[in-house]
């Protein structure tokens, strides 16, 4: 059954269609005049289909010609046959040598293969579109990739230009889209481009989640930092965020959190190197006054607020112990106790500057930030696996699982959630809204937006062009390294693959969309096929349609969830190579699952599990094609 989702079966091509409006002017033709009429009319049958035509001399019932399709006159359809070459017509072979002959074309070996496809496939042929399938497929690495892709062109009749072969040909070569992404933001991360745009395109890459695991390691223990200094996060949340950076070995073990703070203090002597006015230097020099007062220069807490707060203002450090009378006022050594929250402040004020500086594309202080409070570079980098590691665990294990206090435990769930956004896959609602925030991240209706701008309104669409399509061809106009090129032209391909094949025909929306899908410590892609007839309102109508999940996943492999629904009744087919388990650990679920789609008005009329090896004895087609290589809806049968 998936072979024939997916497949490019041979299908109702335009010339087979009966009636005449899909013969373009150009197309040429191998048929064979049934009947001839007076006025130099026939009845010529190609293929299946037979219609009327005016010839331009008179020609022999019962022979077979190449016709090329003119302009018609007064609605009728005008043949010119073309002259036979001396060929012995034999097969298959000799008509395709023919069509190459007709069309001037040299008989090479892709030549003649493209020719036996499209005469094959019954699809329209002329001699531009053969020519421009010709070169493109030369310049493809694989012909066998690329004729399907020129097939699916012609039945869904989309314009025949390279930008779209491009486009459904990098589709269909099935490199899963999460590697895509991940390898393009290692390659932007590696320093291969420098630019502005590549910049935010790393950011947008992270927020898709690409490449989680490098993700933890880059961004696990800036996440627990910020969570022990956030002011919104409770009392708990604060200790187990410092006691996950003790178990990290960024703080020393047994270290309490006023000790850490008063050692910032005393380490904080004279250094070089520090950006003027940056969040670092705001903080070095608060904390210079900190352990100045701790030696007696200030006299009250209250006077060193103040200073503190004419540096968090970009004053400048001399300027921060005024005034003078306050200054040479010295008193008694004021107690770390009081001075430890002032140093928290600190802190507090030094990350948000950087991570706001960060967001509108400033440079990237936190890490600095992180070395500044720990000067140990190998010590860090270690801490930084840890603090992946931990994270990744608490993805991996169950929540009774020993291994962290509540405190630590709600700290980790906390950054997963709102930095790594996993997604309940039990919350519908929650599901749906991080689909549609996923479709907006990569910048599938970047066109929409476009198209739909109410007037001059321009206030929201720079959000839009903060996606990743647009900051792709905005990277691509710039000077950046052939590779990166390369790898953005590629995804760039696929998303604008994703565009081509939603598409309305008649009254059958179709919706195809991959998406980079991490579950726990995996990543793949999760591919989404919809398809269903759209209601008065244009709207895709719930009460007939057709979704399939395709999911490729670590132990249960290549599966498939094809669910039809027809008047609201809804039935659910499971393809995996794993059937049988699958069927037996879901009974359990099924009475919930016929339950709460009867909450929603829907009927379930079974879940049946396939196991594909059976699918493959019944109908003989081979292994199944994942949706990302067939590229085309072409293979869809929709029953409604």
């Amino acid at each position: 059954m998936v072979q024939s989702i997916t497949s490019s079966q041979p299908v109702a091509s335009p010339i087979e269609i009966k009636g005449t409006a899909s013969l373009k002017s150009g197309q040429i033709l191998f048929g064979k005049v049934n009947k001839v009429f007076l006025n130099q009319t026939a009845e010529v049958q190609v293929g299946h289909q037979k219609m009327v035509a005016t010839l331009d001399i008179p020609l022999r019932t019962g022979v077979k010609y190449w016709f090329q399709v003119q302009q018609p006159i007064e609605g009728c359809v005008v043949l010119k046959a073309l002259d036979s070459p001396n060929l012995n017509v034999s097969g298959l072979k000799g008509t395709v040598a023919q069509l190459i002959a007709h069309l001037g074309i040299k008989p090479e070996p892709a030549a003649t293969k493209l020719a036996e496809y499209l005469l094959t496939n019954r699809l329209p042929i002329t001699k531009e579109t053969f020519q421009s399938a010709f070169q493109w497929l030369k310049a493809a690495d694989s012909a066998e990739v690329g004729l399907p892709v020129i097939k699916t062109m012609f039945i869904q009749q989309l314009p025949f230009v390279k930008g779209v072969f491009d486009a459904l040909y990098t589709q269909s070569k099935g490199e899963p889209f999460h590697k895509l992404l991940s390898g393009f933001r290692q390659r932007l991360q590696d320093g291969g481009a420098v630019t502005g745009t590549a910049s935010k395109l790393m950011g947008v890459l992270d927020s898709l989640h690409v490449a989680k695991q490098n993700q933890l390691q880059q961004i696990g223990l800036q996440k627990l930092v910020t969570t022990w200094l956030n002011s919104d996060s409770t009392p708990e949340m604060k200790s187990g965020a410092f006691s996950l950076l003790q178990k990290t070995g960024f703080v020393p073990k047994g270290m309490t959190e006023s000790v850490f703070l008063e050692s910032l203090m005393d380490r904080a002597e004279v250094r070089s190197g520090i950006p003027e006015n940056s969040a670092i230097d705001k903080l070095h020099q608060g904390l210079q006054l900190l352990s100045a007062a701790k030696g007696g220069e200030f006299a009250q807490v209250e006077e060193i607020e103040m200073a503190i707060n004419r540096i968090l203002n970009s004053h400048d450090h001399e300027k921060a112990k005024l005034p003078i009378d306050i200054h040479s006022m010295h008193g008694k050594n004021i107690s770390a106790e009081k001075l430890t929250p002032l140093a928290f402040h600190l802190l507090q004020n030094a990350f948000d500057e950087a991570i706001a500086t960060k967001a509108v594309g400033g440079k990237i202080e936190v890490n600095d930030l992180i070395g500044y409070l720990n000067m140990d570079t190998e010590q860090v980098a270690e801490s930084k696996g840890k603090a992946a590691e931990l994270l990744f665990r608490s993805l991996n294990k169950p929540p009774e699982a020993q291994y962290a206090r509540i405190n630590e435990k709600l700290v980790l769930s906390h950054v997963l959630a709102a930095d790594f956004q996993t997604i309940d896959f039990t919350n519908g609602p929650s599901v749906a809204h991080r689909l549609k925030e996923m479709t907006k991240i990569l910048g599938l209706q970047l066109e929409h937006a476009l198209i739909n701008l109410p007037g001059d309104d321009m206030a929201d669409f720079p959000n839009d062009l903060e996606t990743l399509k647009p900051l792709l061809l905005k990277l691509l106009n710039e000077q950046i390294p052939a590779a990166i090129k390369e790898m953005a032209e590629q995804i760039l391909n696929r998303i604008t693959a994703q565009q081509i094949l939603s598409q309305e025909y008649g009254p059958i929306q179709n919706l195809l969309l991959t998406l980079p899908l991490n579950l726990g410590s995996t990543q793949t892609d999760l591919t989404l096929q919809w398809s269903g007839r759209k209601t008065k309102e244009g709207k895709i109508d719930p009460d007939y349609c057709r979704v399939l999940f395709y999911l490729e996943l670590e132990r249960l492999e290549e599966t498939v969830i094809d669910m039809q629904v027809q008047n609201r009744i809804i039935k659910v087919t499971v393809i995996n190579g794993h059937g049988a388990t699958l069927e037996e650990a879901a009974g359990q679920y099924l009475d919930l699952l016929r339950e709460n789609l009867g909450k929603m008005d829907y009927r379930l009329s079974g879940v049946s599990f396939v196991n594909p090896v059976y699918e493959k004895e019944r109908d003989h087609r081979g292994k199944p094609i994942s949706f990302s290589e067939a590229g085309s809806y072409s293979g869809v049968d929709i029953r409604i």
